[in-house]
């Protein structure tokens, strides 16, 4: 069963933003990450929204939980980031 992430954040400038998240693609393949959905807020043009499945749960929880991702999301000026973890029911 595959276990999905749901994360959603304001950000500065979404097409800056997405810029950026497109870069980084394969870091967070590199931590059994994988890329399913990005979604803008018609309503909220600085909001994102993004849904990742997951293949390997620690690597992925170490991804999102790092220091490194805190510093490059406060630097890119990404805020009120929002983790949540899914899973079949």
């Amino acid at each position: 069963m595959a276990t999905h992430i749901l994360w959603q954040a304001d950000v500065a400038d979404f097409d800056a933003w997405l810029t950026v998240f497109k870069d980084d693609a394969k870091n967070r393949k590199a931590s059994g990450i994988v890329d399913l959905h990005v979604w803008s807020d018609p309503d909220k043009a600085d909001h994102a929204v993004a849904l990742f499945a997951v293949t390997d749960l620690d690597r992925a929880r170490a991804f999102f939980g790092s220091e490194e991702l805190a510093m490059h999301m406060e630097r890119d000026g990404v805020i009120n980031v929002s983790v949540k973890l899914l899973t079949p029911a």
